[in-house]
Order: C-alpha cells, then sequence, then structure tokens
C-alpha cells in the first residue's frame, strides 16, 4: 500500500530514475532521494524489455554499472541517462560521444560490444 502511495504522489508514470527532488517535497521523500543512487549502485537489474533500466548508471550487465566498469567511455558519452532499450533498438548501437574512439578508448568500446551481442530484449518487463 505504501509503495502505492509514493508511486502515485511523487513519480506517477516515471521511473525512480527519473524523477529528482522538488522544493515542495516532503523531508521523507528528499531523504529516498539522496540515497537513491546508492541504491542503484547495490541493486542489480534484470533487463526484459529494457524500458526503465539505465544503460550507464544501472548495474544490469556484470557486477557495477558500465559507467564504472568503462570510465573512459562513460566521460565521453553524450547522453548519460539513456536506457537500455534506447541504446539497443538499432543494429549499430545508439550511443554517441563527444570525442573520437582512440586507444584505451577505442579498446574498452570494442570489449563493450562483444558484451553487448550477448544481451537479448524480450517483450517482458525490466525486474530488479
Amino acid at each position: 500500500m505504501w509503495a502505492q502511495i509514493l508511486r502515485n504522489k511523487y513519480l506517477h508514470s516515471k521511473t525512480l530514475a527519473q524523477v529528482t527532488v522538488r522544493p515542495k517535497d516532503s523531508p521523507f521523500w528528499k531523504g529516498l532521494m539522496r540515497v537513491k543512487e546508492t541504491l542503484f549502485h547495490r541493486v542489480k537489474f534484470i533487463v526484459g524489455d529494457g524500458t526503465t533500466t539505465r544503460f550507464w548508471e544501472d548495474t544490469w550487465l556484470g557486477d557495477a554499472p558500465l559507467a564504472i566498469q568503462y570510465p573512459f567511455l562513460y566521460h565521453i558519452a553524450q547522453r548519460k541517462d539513456n536506457y537500455v532499450a534506447t541504446i539497443l533498438q538499432t543494429v549499430s548501437l545508439n550511443i554517441q560521444f563527444r570525442r573520437s574512439l582512440l586507444g584505451e578508448r577505442w579498446d574498452s568500446w570494442l570489449h563493450l560490444v562483444r558484451r553487448l551481442m550477448d544481451v537479448q530484449l524480450s517483450d517482458h518487463g525490466d525486474t530488479s
């Protein structure tokens, strides 16, 4: 029941990753938002359709977020908030970088692409 109340009052149709703190939010909700990133780093997501799992910042491929596993790529990614479905929706991955992929960045990219080749999206929602 409490989860439904919080969903209706604060989330509406958004995911927890998409909401931010507003000045008029309750102290309870502001406290939850302060620990949100810690929660996301400790929860492992199981990707179904990929529509609610953040590509870079959620733990879904390995034991840490891709932002931590591939920091050279994360720091030059144009959209850090994309979801897995957005990235994997096309045959050539839907990721744009602000710099060229040379040297260690290129090696990291090739390693990531090899891992992503095994990912299959489904019709089911993501779970944690």
